[in-house]
C-alpha cells in the first residue's frame, strides 16, 4: 500500500484528486496540506511514501521545502505538481532529488504512472515539459554551473552510465537492456542530462564526455 499525502492550496483540486485516487486498491491517502508548514507537520506525524507537492502554495518556498524534506524525511518520494510550462522551475528542483514533475492537467493514467514510478524509485516527467526541447534553436540553460562542476558532482552515477553509453552510440533499447531498466527510464535520464549540461543533442553530450575524459 502506497501512503500518499496531497499538498495544494486549492481544496477543490485536493477533493477532486482524492476522489480520483481513493478507489485505487494500492493507494491510501493519509492526509492533505495547504502550505509548507502543514506538509512538514504531517510528514512528522504520518509515515508517508509519496508527497504530491504543488509548486505554488502561499508562504511556501518549494525549493527550500523540498530540500528540507530530503534532509528530514529521505524515504519520502516527492512528485511536484505544476501548471507552469518551461524548465526553469524543474531544473531548480531537479538538484534536490525530486521523483516526478507532473502537470495538473494530466489525466488519471498519468497520475497513477507517476505514483507507480516514484514507488519504484524511478522518475516520471510530464511529456509537455520537453515538448520543445529537441527542436530548439539554442541549448537550454544548464541546471548547474557546468564549468565549475565535475561529472560526479553534476550527474548521478546512473546518469553517468547512461551518458557514456549514449556517447558510444548505443540505442535507448540497448542501454535499457544493458542497465536492466526500461527504455522510458533511459529517455528520462537522457532528458535530465541534457538539461543539467545545457546541451541540446547527442553531439553536445559526446563533446562533454571528451572534455571530461569519460570515454577512456
Amino acid at each position: 500500500m502506497t501512503r500518499l499525502l496531497i499538498a495544494d492550496d486549492h481544496q477543490l483540486f485536493i477533493d477532486g484528486l482524492s476522489s480520483l485516487l481513493s478507489h485505487e486498491p494500492t493507494i491510501e491517502i493519509i492526509g492533505q496540506a495547504s502550505n509548507g508548514q502543514e506538509v512538514l507537520q504531517t510528514l512528522a506525524e504520518q509515515p508517508t511514501d509519496i508527497l504530491l507537492l504543488d509548486i505554488n502554495m502561499p508562504n511556501t518556498d518549494v525549493v527550500k521545502l523540498t530540500r528540507e524534506i530530503r534532509a528530514r524525511f529521505p524515504l519520502t518520494k516527492i512528485i511536484i505538481l505544476t501548471m507552469y510550462h518551461g524548465t526553469r522551475y524543474y531544473t531548480k528542483l531537479l538538484q534536490h532529488g525530486i521523483n516526478g514533475y507532473l502537470y495538473k492537467s494530466e489525466g488519471k493514467a498519468e497520475f497513477l504512472e507517476a505514483i507507480e514510478k516514484a514507488s519504484r524509485g524511478e522518475m516520471f516527467i510530464s511529456k509537455e515539459l520537453f515538448a520543445g526541447l529537441p527542436g530548439t534553436k539554442t541549448a537550454p540553460s544548464p541546471a548547474f554551473d557546468v564549468k565549475l562542476s565535475t561529472p560526479e558532482s553534476l550527474l548521478t552515477r546512473r546518469e553517468i552510465e547512461v551518458l557514456k553509453l549514449i556517447a558510444q552510440e548505443h540505442t535507448n533499447h540497448a542501454i535499457a537492456d544493458q542497465l536492466s531498466i526500461s527504455t522510458g527510464t533511459v529517455d528520462t535520464h537522457r532528458k535530465n542530462i541534457l538539461l543539467k549540461l545545457g546541451v541540446k543533442n547527442t553531439v553536445g553530450l559526446i563533446k562533454y564526455c571528451l572534455r571530461n575524459n569519460l570515454l577512456e
